[in-house]
């Protein structure tokens, strides 16, 4: 069944921040920040690359892929041993869609090679909702909330990281790439855990999620100012037009929700304030023309191929879809050829024209290649999320963050998350899958 997402402030969370978690919550969380940690400050560029079964593979990835497999055993011990809610409809559905696209791959036209690889790459879709849905279903609403804290603080951190390269040339950087990402002025806020044009998946919600302690009673002002202050700096600093689109988007929608609600205006006209300083300290050293131009020739090329696609197959085709990695069998191509994707050779011939290797589009990757079963898990997706967003009945900060989320899926029309970005995924799913686990039967407690 659909049950939308719930988030309430509990009494004790002004302290969450600052309060040390019980041992068993630091052991049961270890392996998640091991892996997220060396996500975040190792790039995968400095790690050789290992090949198992004829599969290159990088160590991050492998290690993304154990995370996933010890919490998605963690969340059937929880749901057979102790009883505790099991996966819901949103997690079963997405596995079952993988399924799905297993079967077509290895039932497809692919080479042995190509479908081992693209197999892999499977596995690690799967990895980072099993890993967020395992790890958090041994907690209490609160408990999550406190988890949520903690992990933004971090996120926080990690982006003051970012940014000071960017902004201050802390030389982290090898001189092959500060040349990436040069139209900008400055170097564009980027790192291991997210590049310049994919951040803004994970750091709307996360936005979001310091907006809404900031407006929250019980939160901890200070840290939420700080988090803000570091996620919302990183965000412009990326100069990603889809990213400041997605941002416009949000604070819109706030608008619309908000104009009828009674809130102290001085939280608003400080929270105004604070996000113009963060743009005209950012902008005020960038090239802010990159901005106004939205053309995008491949991505123009590969839309009007899928579209060809799509028109020129049998119906019974368009529906099933072509298969998973039938059209972008992008893996492989991926690892092997990095430095050539780098410099500008990412684009393949298809039967029904040029394309980039992969789709660079969520939507275009469901639609094409899964038909119209992902087109739906999309849908259930979006409405399971927007569900929250346009209640009623809940307040005014809890508001924010389901806003926030929901508008991250409109992410899905800008690149190949979910089935690549393994990392970004990861922290998305993380924010997903809270949100469901803050619910406390179907209420909104005050």
């Amino acid at each position: 069944t659909l049950v939308s997402p719930v988030w309430a402030p509990p009494r004790d969370s002004r302290w969450t921040y600052r309060a040390v978690p019980a041992s068993w919550i630091l052991l049961w969380e270890f392996p998640f920040w091991l892996v997220f940690l060396y996500g975040s400050l190792v790039p995968s560029s400095t790690v050789p690359r290992q090949e198992w079964f004829g599969i290159p593979m990088r160590f991050g990835d492998m290690l993304a892929a154990g995370s996933g497999i010890f919490y998605g055993v963690g969340l059937i011990v929880q749901r057979v041993v102790f009883g505790r809610p099991g996966a819901n409809a949103l997690l079963v559905s997405f596995l079952l869609l993988l399924t799905y696209g297993l079967i077509r791959l290895w039932t497809g036209p692919l080479e042995l090679e190509d479908q081992a690889a693209m197999s892999f790459a499977l596995l690690l879709v799967g990895a980072p909702p099993l890993q967020a849905a395992g790890l958090l279903s041994a907690y209490t609403p609160e408990q999550t909330r406190s988890f949520l804290n903690r992990y933004c603080v971090y996120l926080a951190l990690v982006c003051l990281v970012y940014a000071a390269e960017s902004f201050l040339g802390l030389g982290l950087r090898s001189e092959a790439g500060q040349a990436v990402n040069s139209d900008f002025g400055i170097q564009r806020v980027r790192g291991p855990l997210f590049g310049a044009s994919t951040g803004y998946l994970l750091l709307l919600p996360a936005i979001g999620w310091s907006l809404r302690n900031m407006f929250s009673e019980y939160g901890s002002r200070f840290l939420s100012v700080f988090a803000m202050l570091c996620l919302l700096g990183a965000y412009l600093g990326m100069g990603s037009r889809a990213g400041l689109i997605l941002l416009g988007v949000f604070l819109t929608a706030l608008l619309l929700q908000f104009k009828t609600m009674k809130r102290s205006q001085q939280t608003a006209l400080f929270g105004a304030a604070f996000a113009i300083a963060v743009s005209f300290a950012v902008y005020s050293q960038a090239d802010t023309q990159r901005l106004t131009k939205l053309e995008d020739n491949y991505r123009q090329i590969t839309h009007e191929t899928a579209l060809c696609i799509f028109l020129d197959q049998p119906i019974f085709t368009a529906i099933w879809g072509q298969g998973y990695g039938s059209v972008w069998t992008w893996y492989r191509r991926d690892l092997l050829s990095a430095d050539m994707i780098a410099i500008g050779d990412n684009t393949i011939t298809t039967p029904h024209g040029p394309s980039l290797y992969h789709p660079h589009s969520t939507i275009l990757e469901l639609g094409i290649e899964y038909g119209i079963a992902g087109l739906m898990w999309l849908a259930f997706l979006a409405l399971s999320l927007g569900r929250a967003a346009l209640s009623r009945n809940i307040d005014l900060s809890s508001k924010i963050f389901a806003l926030s989320l929901a508008v991250s899926v409109l992410s899905f029309a800008f690149d190949l998350f979910l089935f690549k970005e393994v990392r970004v995924s990861s922290a998305w799913w993380i924010f997903v899958f809270a949100a469901f686990r803050m619910q406390q039967k179907g209420k909104f407690s005050q």
